[in-house]
C-alpha cells in the first residue's frame, strides 16, 4: 500500500511541540515533496467548557486550536487539509470535549493511553502492567460508549512506557482485543496505524518492544473489519513524511484501500 496521508500532525499550537518550524506553511510544503496527499492537523484540545483541565491542558483551548485556520496559507500545494483536534480521556467518563464542539473539527481524536499524565489519566501511583493492561481494555471500551471520537490514535500504545510495550501488552487476552475491535467496527471508529506503534520504522531498537507486537493486535482490528488511518504523531517538521514508512506494516496487517477511514471523512 502506497501512504498518501498523513491525519495525527501536530503544529507548534501543542504544548508538546518545540519546533518553531512546525507550522501550516512549512509542515503542506514538506508533506507534498514527501508525496502526500491529505494531512491533518490535530493539536492538543480541552474544551474550555468542560471543566477539569490539567495545568497542562489550560490554555490550549478552542479560541487558542482554532488559531490555526488563519495559519493555513490560501495555497495549499494541491494537498487536502483536514483541521481536527486531539483530546484526552481521564476515565468514568470524562472526556476533554463536548458533543457540541465535535461539530467544529473534521475528525476528533481520543487517546486512551497517555499513561505518562499521572494524577491526571492516569491515578498518581504505580500501577503493574496488569493493571495498565486492563485500563487500557477498559478505556478503549468507555471512549467508545460516549460516541465522541471519530477514531483512536496510537491505540493501546502506553505512552511512557515504551521499554515495557511488548510485556504489558502480553496481559492482555485476544479476546480482549475482538472485542474491542468489533465494537470499533459497530461504531465505525477509525484506528490508527502510527510510527510509535513499529520501532522499525522510526529505526528504534528496544529490547522491549517490537514491531510484531502491534502487527499482531492490528491484525485482529482487521479482521473485525475496523477502518483504519495512518499517522506519524508528528511534533516536528523533520518528521512530516515518516507515515511513509508504514507502508510495509500496512501490508503485512493486510490492510485494503477500502478500509481507509478517509473514505468516510
Amino acid at each position: 500500500m502506497i501512504i498518501d496521508h498523513d491525519l495525527h500532525i501536530h503544529t507548534n499550537l501543542s504544548s508538546c511541540s518545540n519546533d518553531p518550524d512546525a507550522i501550516p506553511s512549512k509542515i503542506i510544503k514538506k508533506a507534498r515533496k514527501n508525496g502526500l496527499k491529505t494531512i491533518g492537523f490535530c493539536d492538543h484540545f480541552w474544551d474550555e467548557t468542560v471543566p477539569g483541565a490539567s495545568g497542562w491542558y489550560k490554555g490550549q483551548d478552542f479560541t487558542h486550536v482554532s488559531l490555526i485556520r488563519n495559519q493555513i496559507p490560501r495555497d495549499k500545494e494541491g494537498i487536502d487539509v483536514l483541521i481536527g483536534c486531539e483530546t484526552e480521556y481521564c476515565g468514568g467518563g470524562k472526556i476533554g470535549i463536548s458533543k457540541a464542539r465535535v461539530e467544529e473539527f473534521d475528525y476528533v481524536l481520543v487517546p486512551i493511553s497517555h499513561f505518562h499524565m499521572k494524577g491526571f489519566v492516569v491515578p498518581d501511583m504505580n500501577l503493574s502492567f496488569e493493571d495498565m493492561a486492563n485500563l487500557l481494555v477498559e478505556r478503549f471500551i468507555e471512549v467508545l460508549q460516549l460516541d465522541i471520537a471519530t477514531a483512536i490514535p496510537h491505540p493501546f500504545y502506553p505512552v511512557g512506557y515504551t521499554q515495557y510495550v511488548d510485556e504489558i501488552l502480553s496481559y492482555v487476552e485476544d479476546n480482549a482485543f475482538y472485542d474491542c475491535f468489533n465494537m470499533a467496527a459497530d461504531k465505525k471508529v477509525g484506528i490508527e496505524v502510527s510510527n510509535v506503534m513499529f520501532p522499525g520504522s522510526r529505526g528504534k531498537k528496544y529490547d522491549g518492544f517490537h514491531d510484531e507486537t502491534f502487527l499482531r493486535i492490528l491484525s485482529i482490528a482487521r479482521e473485525c473489519g475496523c477502518m483504519f488511518y495512518f499517522g506519524s504523531d508528528a511534533h516536528e517538521l523533520d518528521s512530516i513524511g515518516l507515515v511513509k514508512n508504514l507502508g510495509p506494516y500496512a501490508q503485512r496487517i493486510g490492510i485494503a484501500e477500502k478500509q481507509l477511514m478517509l473514505n468516510i471523512l
